[in-house]
């Protein structure tokens, strides 16, 4: 058995649904089973909390494979009469389009299930039934201790029944949902009225009918900041860390050997010692940031399956691996004039730029996380995955043009050959007098300006896309 916590609700869209009827039956034998547990509350503490803001509703469906049935019961706590709770279970991870159970506690604490189809966003939801998918069956519909019970069967899924419904599919045992939660006002007439800003979520997972999973879902308006305040952290450090230092730190070492080959510190050429500098500034915080998420999550791993956040756990864990073993790889390079240098300098570049790659994605995916997917971070990372592709693009034009315009051949950015620029960048044997004037013969001065100047933006750019990402995870 899985259990995944969840602590915030997200996006938003209208649950205005009609009504339908109920009837009565029985349950039977179970051999999966699956539970959400939803509280709702206010993400801004600034607003007043909505009358349904102490509202939990506790899901639990099982699956009896042998008569291939669904038992579902909804235990949805502090409900007040006139008042709903839904769940929903939509292919999108957005309120909208979706499959909607209802539990309403009427005026004189009557409890009613109902059914509907959210079609589209922003309409009303529709009366739905059987040719949507499984027929439902009121099981047990009753107010107890305080707890708004509603329990009813999902069964005789019959394929050649169902009709599609504008966008929505049937319903089916076996298709993937994300769950959605819900609570509102009932009207004067028992109709839902819309649910209330601070009291509806889309959960990121995804679930099955007949699936064994537990999923808790739970939300305190008190701390939720704070209980979020490592994954903060940790989108803060990776942001900063990727966008701006290990960038920096790629270009600096491939598009600066002979431009910086002259200067030098700590007896090292000037590119080699930043870049190194750099890189390891990147290894140490990248692991200190996983560290950050790790405490977060308890030691625990997130949910497989097809989900953007699984996706981000496995891309941004390669590319952590990648660069907390790339600082040890360099440890066993030869010396830049061995004849088996090459060996390091691909091996070290492929591992380099792949981590790099997988980080972009990592980022871009983190964007559809809670804490970002209302806020233009997206839009942010669009931009960023641009300009890392114009500003290679401009630096390979650069260094082509002015190489073809001085008929140079044979230059490698990442050291290849046995030539004297291999000692140069890295442990320097000439006199700077020699050295100044073989880097000349490499690159002319309007190259290296131009280098400079595209660096310095770089930079600017990359400086301002980090603060902005930093400000959309704080603000949310």
């Amino acid at each position: 058995m899985e259990i995944i916590n969840y602590s915030s609700f997200t996006d938003e869209t209208s649950l205005e649904p009609n009504t339908t009827t109920t009837t009565s039956t029985t349950t039977q034998n179970t051999t999966t089973t699956t539970t959400l547990t939803t509280t709702s509350a206010s993400g801004n503490t600034t607003q007043t909390p909505s009358p349904a803001a102490s509202v939990s509703i506790n899901v639990t469906w099982t699956f009896n494979n042998e008569i291939n049935v669904t038992n579902v019961v909804m235990s949805v706590y502090n409900l007040k009469s006139s008042q709903w709770a839904a769940i929903g279970l939509g292919v999108k991870e957005a309120m909208g389009e979706a499959h909607v159970f209802m539990c309403k506690q009427l005026a004189n604490n009557t409890i009613v299930i109902n059914r509907y189809i959210n079609p589209n966003k922003h309409e009303h939801p529709e009366h739905a039934g059987s040719e949507q998918g499984g027929i439902l069956t009121p099981v047990q519909q009753q107010f107890r201790d305080g707890v708004v019970i509603c329990q009813f069967t999902l069964s005789n899924f019959n394929i050649e029944r169902f009709q599609q419904l504008k966008t929505i599919s049937p319903l089916s045992q076996t298709a993937s949902y994300h769950p959605l939660f819900a609570v509102g006002l009932l009207n004067s007439t028992n109709d839902p009225q819309k649910h209330f800003d601070d009291s509806h979520t889309a959960l990121s997972e995804f679930v099955q009918l007949n699936q064994n999973k537990t999923i808790l879902y739970k939300i305190n308006s008190t701390d939720d900041g704070g209980s979020l305040t490592f994954v903060r952290v940790h989108g803060a450090i990776m942001v900063f860390t990727w966008i701006l230092i290990i960038s920096t730190g790629v270009l600096i070492s491939r598009y600066f050997k002979n431009s910086w080959a002259t200067n030098f510190i700590c007896g090292k050429a000037a590119w080699f010692a930043a870049h190194r500098f750099l890189m390891s500034m990147g290894a140490i915080l990248t692991v200190l940031g996983f560290l950050f998420i790790l405490v977060f999550n308890q030691g625990s791993w997130v949910e497989k399956g097809p989900t953007r956040a699984f996706a981000h756990s496995i891309t941004g864990v390669i590319a952590i691996s990648f660069v907390f073993f790339q600082p040890f790889i360099a440890l066993f390079r030869c010396e830049p004039d061995s004849r088996f240098r090459f060996i390091f300098n691909y091996i070290h570049a492929f591992v380099g730029f792949s981590a790099f790659i997988l980080s972009i994605a990592a980022l871009f995916l983190a964007t559809y996380f809670r804490i970002l997917k209302d806020t233009k971070a997206r839009l942010f990372m669009i931009l960023w995955i641009g300009w890392i592709g114009l500003i290679f693009i401009a630096f390979e034009i650069i260094q082509s043009y002015f190489r073809k315009k001085s008929n140079e051949s044979g230059y490698s950015n990442i050291n290849v050959s046995n030539t004297t620029i291999g000692e140069i960048v890295e442990s320097p044997k000439s006199s700077t007098t020699n050295l100044t004037h073989f880097v000349q013969q490499q690159e002319n001065t309007l190259e290296r300006k131009l280098k400079h100047v595209l660096l310095a933006i770089h930079v600017l750019i990359a400086v301002i896309i980090a603060i902005m990402m930093t400000i959309f995870i704080f603000s949310t």
